[in-house]
C-alpha cells in the first residue's frame, strides 16, 4: 500500500482518552502512521509546541495537522489512502502494458 502523506501522531502514553480514541480509529481504518508519545520523547513534545498547540492528541498529515480527536478529518484522511493505493495499482497496471508495448515494437 502507497502511503500519499506521511501521518503521525502525536499522543500521551495514559491519561489521554482522546488520544486513544485517535489511535484506534487510525488503526481501524487501517491507515498507517508513525506514533510519537510526547511524555517519553521530549523532541515530539516540542514539535507539538512548534505547532503551536498545547494539548495532545495531534495527527500531521503531510502539510495539515490538526488537535483532538476529530473522526471527520480521520475519516478523510483514511479515504486518502484508500484511493492511493488504488491509483498506485493502476500505475503499476500502466507500467507494465507499457513495457510490454515497447517491447514488442523492438522485435
Amino acid at each position: 500500500m502507497t502511503n500519499p502523506v506521511p501521518v503521525t501522531l502525536f499522543a500521551k502514553t495514559t491519561g489521554c482518552q482522546q488520544c486513544v480514541a485517535t489511535k484506534k480509529h487510525l488503526d481501524r481504518q487501517g491507515t498507517p502512521y508513525e506514533l510519537r508519545y510526547v511524555d517519553e520523547d521530549p523532541a515530539a513534545a516540542d514539535a507539538v509546541r512548534l505547532l503551536g498547540y498545547q494539548a495532545v492528541p495531534v495527527v500531521v498529515a503531510g502539510d495539515m495537522h490538526w488537535s483532538g480527536f476529530r473522526p471527520d478529518k480521520l475519516n478523510a484522511l483514511g479515504r486518502l489512502h484508500t484511493v492511493a493505493a488504488d491509483i498506485a495499482e493502476l500505475d503499476a497496471a500502466a507500467e507494465a502494458y507499457l513495457a510490454e508495448g515497447s517491447e514488442s515494437s523492438a522485435a
